[in-house]
């Protein structure tokens, strides 16, 4: 799996949960402040996520998951056990995703690099 991100975004906690769960991750870095985003091997951004936003996570079979909540909460199901997070259809789970949303959608917009 490749994590495309950029520094000081939002794309740290993805590899955040990836290095608690001991999930290999191969990473790419994403120029954030040019248009067209050019990531670090000379790829158009545009390609991979046509937002242009990080996080993104390309999966070994080509599938691009967007948006950082739902890339955590993938990367925490591939380990249960890990325990990131709680288990899909439980009400933890939907208070995990409210948490996840609210941090989203209103701490996040205060801060942008």
């Amino acid at each position: 799996m490749k994590l495309y991100y950029a520094t000081g975004t939002c794309s740290l906690s993805p590899h955040i949960v990836a290095i608690e769960a001991g999930i290999a991750l191969e990473l790419e870095r994403v120029d954030i402040k040019n248009i067209p985003r050019i990531t670090e091997t000379g790829a158009d951004y545009a390609r991979v996520n046509p937002n242009l936003y990080v996080p993104a996570l390309e999966l070994g079979d080509g599938t691009v998951l967007l948006e950082g909540t739902a890339i955590l909460q993938y990367l925490a199901d591939l380990r249960p056990q890990s325990g990131l997070a709680p288990p899909a259809g439980s009400l933890a789970r939907v208070q995990l995703q409210s948490w996840l949303g609210f941090i989203a959608t209103e701490l996040h917009k205060v801060f942008s690099p």
